[in-house]
């Protein structure tokens, strides 16, 4: 490797939210359970970016798939930002160790099962309560295998991917070059003041016939949007949220499942969980068509990064599964946004940002 190319930040990015977008639509019993296809990228960033640009293009990453999402206002982000970090921190470290020594398979069991286990502390406090325990052997289990998958697929990736050996063995650095994007929302001022007040009334307004309607507010401001609406993952992730409940019998029994009680206090427990999680969601989804600027380095690779991702939606149609290497690197390859010239027109403003990275 000759040079960090840090200024490709927004590249990796919008792979993150790429696969994630691919990821989000998967049926998944718990609403932070996730395959990891958005950690590919940070791990491919390995030996591309310095220290400090890949930790840019982890908080990218958080806010990236918050943003799409649509769960920035969710407890879903505290789920991803510290498993993102810690992952990212833990496979930073590793990736110091020889490859012989240790594979990019065992740094991503490695990142995985440190994810995991900060998110399962996290779920524990704010969802699930003590039911969390049972779901902690299957969780760690299908955390370590599909890590070491995807592990398996990044090391191939690095050896087969024409676009990835360009990029880490470059003699020089590479830039990016963007065009102009903007596409405003009528009343910004009015949808995020409408946004914040019916989250904030969402938390701290008690019962659950309150949370419900507050529910079908964000729920039909979507609808009168015509925002696609993900049934199965909403359906799924509901009842496995109520699921975990019912383990923690409260309250008045309604009828038993074997010797199991089941209990009223717990199935109220869980859809309430349940309803103010999808609340949340419906709400931030709605609220974040506004464009939220962010200031400076973060908001920049950010706002790149989200570009990037919607051009590569177009050419989602020619992933093709079973040669799924060779149609991501065409995929890259085919990106007309890296160029060695600094000063195209409409380069990069993370060129000049970023430091350490100097014309050729």
């Amino acid at each position: 490797m000759n040079k960090k190319q840090d200024t490709l930040v927004p590249v990796f990015g919008a792979l993150c939210f790429f696969l994630s977008a691919i990821e989000f639509v998967i049926p998944k019993p718990l609403p932070f359970l996730r395959i990891g296809l958005a950690n590919v990228p940070l791990m491919l960033a390995l030996d591309v970016l310095s220290f400090k640009a890949f930790l840019l293009l982890a908080v990218i990453k958080i806010l990236g798939q918050a943003f799409i999402s649509g769960t920035l206002f969710s407890y879903l982000v505290l789920f991803s930002a510290a498993g993102t970090i810690w992952a990212a921190l833990t496979m930073y470290v590793l990736h110091r160790i020889p490859r012989k020594v240790l594979s990019l398979a065992g740094i991503s069991m490695a990142g995985a099962s440190v994810s995991n286990c900060v998110q399962l502390f996290i779920g524990r406090f704010f969802i699930f309560g003590e039911g969390i325990r049972y779901m902690v052997p299957p969780f760690l289990f299908i955390g370590a295998v599909t890590s070491l998958i995807l592990g398996i697929f990044c090391a191939s990736f690095e050896e087969e991917s024409e676009w990835y050996v360009h990029i880490r063995d470059a003699d020089s650095p590479l830039y990016i070059r963007l065009p102009d994007n903007t596409n405003p929302v009528a009343h910004p001022q009015l949808r995020l003041i409408t946004g914040f007040t019916l989250l904030t009334a969402l938390l701290f307004i008690p019962g659950l016939p309150a949370k419900t309607v507050i529910f079908c507010a964000g729920f039909a401001l979507c609808l009168a949007e015509k925002q696609k609406i993900y049934w199965i993952p909403l359906c799924v992730s509901t009842v496995g949220i109520v699921l975990c409940h019912v383990f923690i019998p409260v309250g008045r029994e309604l009828f038993l499942i074997g010797s199991f009680p089941i209990t009223s206090g717990a199935l109220l427990n869980g859809l309430e969980k349940a309803v103010v999680l999808q609340a949340m969601i419906f709400l931030s989804r709605w609220t974040l068509q506004v464009r939220i600027r962010i200031p400076g380095l973060l908001g920049m690779a950010l706002e790149e990064s989200l570009y990037i991702f919607k051009q590569l939606l177009e050419y989602k149609d020619k992933i093709r599964p079973r040669h799924l290497i060779t149609s991501i690197d065409e995929l890259l390859l085919g990106l007309p946004f890296i160029i060695s010239n600094p000063d195209a027109k409409r380069s990069s403003k993370l060129t000049e940002l970023l430091p350490g990275v100097k014309p050729f």
